[in-house]
């Protein structure tokens, strides 16, 4: 008969398997080399915004008003909006506000839904100025996050794409899920932050990426996220794709975590997608391809599975040799995740959770999203 203890063992041993990435990106925020601070630029380079949108007609209005109070000044820049084949009036609410704004700006209405990628490609195709700024209909900038990616972008010829740090919006939402959201953006971002300083993250946040349009002319469509798509072509093409963790922008995370879920599966099938993509750049000669990529393939792809394998036979084997015990670890475990869900363990299990359900989602078609403005309302 198998020994509890051999299997509590083992189980042990893959739960600390599976946390060894995590392991090294911790001691990097915490003794790794990091940035410098942006400085922000006085005379600001021209630059085309591009929003693509589906069914945002409650919150596109109030979307490009905060573009436009921004500190980027509204002589150097033009908006462009892409209508994903919205039912409602996402286009006519977007033009009623920039038909006064004295900005010059473009809307573009898709024949069939084409999802985000395909979205900014068509829109860049329409671009006048050689430094793209992505963004989402449904997401806030803070005052200067604008100039500070750019800012960024341009202070570095090796840089070819920058993206800000996303966080998430405080009233309204259930506290439970923004807490947990809180928690798992704070350590991403550093995590990110610790990337750049070295080489290049191509974990982006695609409610706000800056790139040049030289290091970067096309975004991969067939699969993957827009944002981690964005930051491979900028690394694929020889640049650099950092995290600027001084610009950032708010998101109003669902009311719930069933809506929470569908978001999240979403993303995490996308970014694994793009991670699986683009497995050619390992062979590369730099930081990223040596260190940074791997450690992100075994996170994404074996990490999950193996903490959730190791958690099993933890139980299993508890079970087996002190099932009182183990029933009471049980209770203690699942109470303590019920009531300090905002805690970082509690974040850092879901996130596993829904990376490991992503991969059962991989190969299928994820790039036409649906409204997030309205999740959980």
């Amino acid at each position: 008969m198998v020994s509890g203890y051999a299997v509590m063992i083992a189980g042990i041993v893959f739960a600390g398997v599976a946390l060894i990435p995590y392991a090294v990106y911790l001691a990097g925020i915490m003794v790794g080399k990091k940035p410098k601070k942006t400085v922000l630029r006085a005379n600001l380079p021209p630059i085309s915004i591009i929003m693509a949108a589906y069914n945002e007609e409650g919150v596109i209005g109030e979307r490009l008003h905060n573009i436009l109070t921004a500190s980027y000044p509204r002589d150097r820049y033009e908006i462009l909006v892409v209508d994903d084949c919205s039912s409602d009036t996402t286009a006519a609410s977007a033009r009623d506000v920039l038909d006064h704004s004295g900005v010059q700006y473009t809307i573009l209405a898709n024949e069939a839904r084409s999802g985000t990628n395909r979205s900014y490609n068509r829109a860049m195709r329409s671009a006048d100025h050689e430094i793209i700024v992505t963004t989402d209909a449904n997401k806030f900038f803070a005052p200067d996050a604008l100039s500070l990616v750019v800012s960024r972008l341009v202070s570095n010829d090796e840089i070819g794409a920058v993206c800000g740090d996303q966080r998430p919006l405080g009233g309204g939402q259930d506290t439970r899920v923004r807490g947990m959201e809180a928690e798992y953006r704070n350590i991403y971002g550093r995590m990110c932050d610790w990337e750049s300083a070295i080489d290049s993250t191509y974990n982006f946040n695609g409610p706000l990426v800056a790139f040049k349009r030289s290091a970067i002319p096309y975004i991969e469509e067939r699969c993957g996220a827009d944002d981690a798509n964005t930051a491979f072509a900028a690394i694929r093409n020889g640049y650099r794709a950092v995290y600027e963790t001084g610009a950032v922008v708010y998101e109003r995370v669902p009311k719930t975590l069933q809506f929470q879920y569908r978001q999240k599966i979403r993303r995490a099938t996308r970014l694994i997608e793009s991670t699986l993509a683009n497995l050619d750049l390992l062979r590369e000669k730099r930081p990223f391809s040596r260190y940074f990529y791997p450690l992100r393939i075994f996170m994404y792809l074996v990490t999950p599975g193996l903490f959730f394998t190791g958690a099993f036979l933890l139980f299993v084997g508890l079970f087996l040799e002190h099932p009182i015990v183990g029933a009471m670890v049980c209770v203690l475990v699942a109470v303590s995740l019920a009531l300090f869900r905002n805690n970082l363990i509690s974040a850092f299990i879901l996130n596993q959770a829904y990376l490991l359900v992503g991969l059962l989602h991989v190969g299928r078609d994820m790039r036409v999203w649906e409204s997030t403005s309205i999740l959980g309302n």
